[in-house]
Parts: C-alpha cells; sequence; structure tokens
C-alpha cells in the first residue's frame, strides 16, 4: 500500500505539488495523519494557483485576471485576502477554469473541511480532540493526486479548443504515430473524461455530417489516436456516444452521409459498438438506397475489412438496380457484384440495340474488374442461346474483354466450344 503512494508521487506534473504531496505521503507513513491532511491541501492548492498561472501565460483573460489579484494579495501582505482566495480555489477551479469535475469539486471540498479540522483545535467532545484515521489521509492524498496533482493544466474548454485547434491547422500529422506523439505533450496525456467524451462528440459529428474529405481524414486519424492512447476510456465512452449521434440521423440526407461514415468508421469499432435495431435500421437503408447514396456504394467495397452484413446490403442494392442507373453510377471502386447484374440485364436483351449498349458497359466495367471463370461461362452461355447477342456487333468485343480470365484465350476458346458458340475473336 505505501509503494502504491510512491508511484502516485511520480505521476505528479508540478515540481512544486510533487515536493508538497510527497511530504503528505511521509507523514502518512510516519502516523502523523492529521499532518498528512494539512499537507495534501497545501500540495493541491499550489497545484491549483501553478495551474491557473499556466492558463494566464496561455491568454486566458480569467486566469490573468486572478493571477494579478493573486500576486497583488502577496506583494500587499493581505492575509484576509490570502485567505479569501484559498477559500474561492475549489469553485474557481470548477466553474471558471474546469479543471475539475463537480464530483471531484466535492473531494476538495471534503479535503478543506478535513484540512481546517486538523489545523485547527477541533473538538468531537469536551473531553476528546479531532483524530484523523489512516483511512482518512490515504482517502485525501490518493484523490488529490489522481483528480489534480496528475492533470496537465487545460481540462476545460480550452483544453478542447486547443486540441481541436492542432486538428484544425495544416501543420496536423498525417501519420498516427506523429499525431500520438502530439497529443501526448498536451492535455491529451491523461485527459479527464469530460474532456475525452466532448473531443469524441465534437470528432464524431464533424465525420457525420462532412463534405470535406481532408477534415474527414483528420478526424479518422484523431479518433484512432485516442483510441491507442487511452483504450480504456475508448470503451468508456465511445459506444454510448456514437449511439446518442447515430440514433438522431433520421433525414435522408443526412443518413446518405452517415452510412458512409458507419463503413469508414468501422476499422474503429463502430459498426460492432452499434445496437441490433440500430443496425436492422441502417441495413435497411442501404438496401433501399436512394440515387444519392447509391453513387457512394463503391465506399462498401474500398473500405478494408468491412462487416459482411454492411458489404451484402450493398450487394442487394446494386442486384436490384436497374440498368440506367448502374450506367450513370461513377465508381472509383468497381463493386464485383455489379458484374454478376450486368450479366443478367445482357441476358434481358430484346434487341440488338439492347444487346449492344448493354455489352459495350458490360465490356467497359470488366476493363476495370476481371471477370471470373463462372462469369466468363455465363456471358457465354446467355450470348449462345439469346438471337439478339449472338449476332450483336459488340459481342466479339466482350468475348475478348473475357480472356483475362484463368486459361485466357484458351480457356475462352474452350467455352466457346462447349456453348456450342462459333465467334471469331
Amino acid at each position: 500500500m505505501l509503494n502504491d503512494l510512491d508511484e502516485l508521487i511520480l505521476s505528479c506534473e508540478d515540481p512544486r505539488s510533487r515536493q508538497y504531496i510527497e511530504e503528505a505521503v511521509k507523514c502518512y507513513k510516519a502516523g502523523a495523519y492529521r499532518s498528512s491532511v494539512v499537507a495534501c491541501w497545501i500540495a493541491v492548492a499550489f497545484d491549483l494557483v501553478d495551474k491557473i498561472r499556466e492558463l494566464s501565460a496561455t491568454g486566458d483573460k480569467q486566469a490573468q485576471n486572478e493571477i494579478a489579484r493573486f500576486e497583488a494579495i502577496q506583494k500587499a501582505h493581505n492575509l484576509p485576502g490570502a485567505l479569501a482566495f484559498e477559500k474561492e480555489l475549489p469553485l474557481m477551479a470548477k466553474d471558471k477554469f474546469e479543471l475539475i469535475s463537480h464530483i471531484e469539486y466535492l473531494d476538495i471540498s471534503r479535503l478543506v473541511e478535513d484540512r481546517n479540522r486538523c489545523a485547527h483545535p477541533s473538538h468531537v467532545t469536551d473531553n476528546e480532540v479531532f483524530f484523523a484515521s489512516a483511512e482518512l489521509a490515504r482517502l485525501h492524498i490518493v484523490n488529490s493526486v489522481k483528480s489534480i496533482l496528475s492533470k496537465p493544466a487545460s481540462q476545460g474548454k480550452a483544453a478542447l479548443d486547443r486540441v481541436l485547434s492542432d486538428i484544425d491547422s495544416k501543420f496536423f500529422p498525417s501519420n498516427l504515430e506523429d499525431v500520438v506523439t502530439l497529443f501526448g505533450s498536451g492535455p491529451l496525456k491523461r485527459p479527464r473524461g469530460a474532456l475525452y467524451n466532448n473531443l469524441l462528440v465534437v470528432l464524431l459529428k464533424t465525420t457525420f455530417g462532412w463534405t470535406d474529405h481532408a477534415k474527414f481524414s483528420k478526424c479518422v486519424l484523431a479518433l484512432t489516436a485516442i483510441k491507442v492512447m487511452h483504450p480504456n476510456l475508448w470503451d468508456q465512452f465511445f459506444p454510448t456516444t456514437a449511439n446518442k449521434i447515430i440514433e438522431n440521423v433520421r433525414a435522408e440526407d443526412e443518413l446518405c452521409q452517415g452510412v458512409i461514415s458507419i463503413a469508414r468508421l468501422a476499422k474503429l469499432g463502430l459498426w460492432n459498438a452499434m445496437p441490433n435495431p440500430e443496425k436492422m435500421r441502417i441495413l435497411t437503408f442501404i438496401k433501399n438506397a436512394p440515387s444519392k447514396l447509391f453513387s457512394d456504394l463503391d465506399w462498401f467495397y474500398i473500405v478494408d475489412k468491412l462487416p459482411i452484413e454492411l458489404i451484402e446490403a450493398a450487394n442487394t442494392r446494386i442486384k436490384a438496380a436497374p440498368f440506367d442507373e448502374l450506367s450513370k453510377a461513377d465508381w472509383f471502386a468497381i463493386p464485383p457484384v455489379l458484374i454478376d447484374r450486368l450479366i443478367t440485364i445482357y441476358a434481358s436483351a430484346s434487341n440488338f440495340n439492347q444487346a449492344n449498349t448493354y455489352g459495350r458497359y458490360l465490356r467497359h466495367v470488366m476493363q476495370e474488374c476481371s471477370p471470373s471463370y463462372k462469369q466468363a461461362n455465363e456471358i457465354i452461355r446467355i450470348a449462345s442461346s439469346n438471337d439478339q447477342l449472338r449476332n450483336s456487333n459488340e459481342l466479339p468485343s466482350v468475348l475478348r474483354q473475357l480472356e483475362s480470365i484463368d486459361g485466357g484465350r484458351e480457356a475462352v476458346a474452350q467455352l466457346l466450344l462447349d456453348h456450342d458458340l462459333n465467334i471469331e475473336i
């Protein structure tokens, strides 16, 4: 137990605060528990003043005003003013500078009360003075270090603004290792839960409303970095925060952007963190995707290791798409299922114009995505049984494109022979 306290001392940011909390630990080890509580409050008070001083140096106007007031009190040797300033420190840290949470404020308030009992003559009864227990002293030491002494100065809105400013900067790193290094030198080194969750909210909302690819990529990189740096906080906040945002994505335009964001954030575990009802809602929307989303379905084939349910939902939508919709889709990556859908459409050609139009687009797609042997066999089979395809001008070009299959030209020639299709290619 004593070794645990020594390890806590090492986590303190400020050397002066570390010195005072070390004194509190020494008093605890010696059994001087009242002295330990008093030294603990001194460490907290100095640390809070130093943190406000740091904020003042960064240009925080409120911090500059408080430090100016503190220095004026010191210069004038104003004892009542010093006592008043010390008394205000916990509330100032909570409300003005957001250095501590409400729960941590209650812990510090209890420390102040116990410090006053320990530092001044305090009687429990007429014949019994206040006695500080070992448990009480240890509790205050642990709470003080974990809540305040081990945390950077900036933890509230100023900290969030600083991180977001780094992300928005044109000098924001483009690789994960450098982002982790950058974040580790600021408020995210040891963030409070509130700061971590607030940053999650901002980054996720940005990714779900993205219009700028560069900004989206920065947010994904930042999310990946904070996941790597603080996996426990990620597991604590990410599922709930992400689901609250997804639940509010209802309008069609928002859903079109949202499902792409879900696909692109899948590597961070977003899909697995979603409850089943939300998964069903998203999958149903993809299967019935409007044209705006249809033109972006290639994301489901670009993202690595995407959950199979999402790919199958996109496949379902593509398999139901008419030729006009397919031919207008400007996809960066060709979905493999597209060839199967085009083969079905190609087989339905009822005149030479359709045969040539369908065949020309099928050939174009196969230039980008090589057909399988099974698909080549199906194309030759339907061409042999549909005279509109068999006698179309485009068929020889379609057949030549099949030579990319395993076995090449010889395999295609054998398939033509198997289906009794006599076409010069």
